[in-house]
């Protein structure tokens, strides 16, 4: 009886390697691509009530977008899902500068305000721009660091798909160049608020005579 266990045990052994060893041959080297989609639409809006500590500020994000194709290869005993290719699409919507409506149109602060949150839109766009390669090669790196998968039933692609996925979108290389885009994101935005705009706004006669009640007001 013993013998009889450790020999069915070893054809289960076997049958895992068979099917592991199978998979690795079907591995590709996926296609990647990354686009940028940027349509330089900025609208300007003035505030609906008087912003409270700030002259302006930008709404604004990035999103990210991952279409990824995964190819099911019938091997002897089930399938073998292989990443075949990875697309992702980088988009900042469109860009609305809000100005606080006390602002007149075209006096000295309201220009230095809307200057001021257009370049915390330009410090978006450029730093996206000049990491486009390094998303691509990090992006690149995990996917050819993904093996197939060898599943039983047709019914479990779906299931394992996503496993092939979550080792896409938590592979170190996509988590650096996430962290790398955020800091030089958040270097950036402090270096605009912090380099003297609310000075300048300060010396505008117009903005003095209007806003000298007021306590504590920056620029976002």
């Amino acid at each position: 009886m013993f013998k009889k266990v450790l020999f069915l045990l070893s054809l289960f052994i076997s049958c895992d390697l068979f099917a592991s060893e199978d998979c690795s041959r079907f591995k590709f080297n996926p296609d990647v691509n990354v686009n940028y989609i940027n349509d330089n639409n900025i609208s300007i809006k003035k505030s609906d009530e008087n912003l409270i500590g700030k002259l302006g500020y930008v709404e604004s994000g990035i999103k990210y977008g991952v279409k990824y194709m995964i190819v099911p290869i019938m091997v002897k005993g089930g399938f073998c899902i292989s990443l075949r290719s990875v697309d992702v699409d980088i988009k900042i919507p469109e860009n609305n500068i809000v100005i606080d409506k006390r602002l007149k149109d075209n006096t000295c602060a309201y220009n230095i305000v809307l200057q001021h949150e257009k370049d915390h839109i330009k410090n978006k766009h450029d730093i996206i721009q000049s990491n486009l390669e390094n998303i691509k090669t990090s992006v690149l790196n995990a996917s050819s660091s993904i093996n197939p998968i060898f599943i039983e039933k047709e019914s479990d692609i779906e299931e394992n798909k996503e496993k092939i996925y979550n080792q896409l979108k938590n592979h170190k290389d996509v988590i650096n160049i996430i962290d790398k885009i955020k800091q030089e994101l958040q270097n950036g935005d402090e270096n605009i608020d912090f380099r003297g705009d609310i000075y300048n706004v300060w010396q505008c006669k117009d903005f003095l005579e209007e806003m000298k009640n007021s306590d504590n007001i920056t620029i976002d």
